[in-house]
């Protein structure tokens, strides 16, 4: 006896409500999955390890959305480099995948960039990773790309460098009260700046930004050449492999380009408006103080909010 067997049901497609409910689904504003782990492929042709968040709406009287259907779409990012109109389309085809259930779409890409970085002096290198993030929200008839970057730099505190060259000052006086003035040398005050005095240290500290970039519809993304003007705003990014040479330059340039977190803020606010290609942006900054157990924080923004 044949008995042919019936297809496998599908329960989440279904359209009528349960018999212990007395009215149709109701629409709910956000359905998907995060975390999911996946590939991309990048303009070199690298491919990346990267996490993504999807969701999308969900119309009255459905139960459920094609969650394997956005999995097959993302699972195919390492095919082709992702490119601004890849992303758009691959938005628009993961809008589509749910037919007409669903008219806005959430989805995150979170990856690492490895750039080689060179010594401020001398020929030693090494590598950072730079988290990157690409975000597409809206719906069918428009979504917007926002990129991400994180950067971390050191911070030295302009008050606290103010009080120390008081303090080294106030030193210096008391020294050079006890000499022979009529026999102090510039090479007798190099002695004492630098093995006879105290040197009070102004306090710097591990700062981050994060620099969230909401692009024009034809802006390319140029992760690396942002990060480069960023950085060189900053002056002072975090460095890998250094010399001796390095490391007193880095002093240096803390001691020469002091801030505050709000100084910060304006700095990577003004080279975000010389930057091509941005509509809006978002930057928060951090500064992890080593004076205080509490962190330092500012933001600037401009035409950020999602239309």
């Amino acid at each position: 006896m044949n008995l042919s067997v019936p297809p496998l049901p599908d329960v989440a497609a279904g359209r009528e409500p349960e018999p212990s409910q007395s009215a149709p689904y109701r629409a709910l504003q956000r359905v998907g999955m995060q975390g999911i782990a996946t590939r991309l492929q990048w303009a070199d042709g690298a491919r990346l390890p990267a996490t993504a968040d999807v969701s999308v709406d969900l119309a009255m009287g459905q139960r459920g959305i094609h969650m394997s259907r956005l999995y097959r779409l993302l699972d195919r990012l390492d095919e082709s480099p992702v490119t601004p109109a890849r992303l758009n389309a691959l938005g628009h085809a993961l809008l589509d995948s749910q037919d007409d259930t669903s008219q806005r779409l959430s989805l995150t890409l979170r990856f690492a960039l490895p750039l080689r970085r060179r010594a401020l002096l001398s020929d030693a290198s090494g590598w950072r990773h730079y988290p990157l993030t690409l975000a597409l929200e809206g719906s069918r008839e428009g979504l917007t790309q926002t990129l991400t970057l994180e950067l971390d730099y050191s911070s030295t505190c302009p008050c606290s460098t103010a009080l120390a060259r008081h303090a080294m000052a106030r030193d210096w006086r008391h020294w050079a009260d006890e000499q022979n003035t009529a026999n102090l040398s510039a090479e007798a005050v190099a002695e004492w700046i630098e093995h006879g005095g105290s040197f009070p240290t102004p306090h710097s500290q591990r700062s981050r930004a994060v620099i969230a970039l909401r692009l024009k519809a034809d802006a390319a993304y140029a992760p690396v050449t942002r990060i480069d003007a960023f950085e060189q705003t900053l002056q002072t990014p975090v460095q890998t492999l250094v010399k001796r040479v390095d490391e007193q330059a880095f002093a240096e340039r803390n001691g020469a380009n002091l801030m505050f977190c709000e100084d910060a803020a304006r700095r990577l606010a003004a080279a975000c408006e010389a930057q091509a290609g941005i509509a809006g942006y978002r930057i928060d900054i951090t500064h992890a103080e080593s004076l205080h157990a509490h962190d330092a924080v500012a933001r600037a923004e401009r035409d950020f909010a999602v239309r």
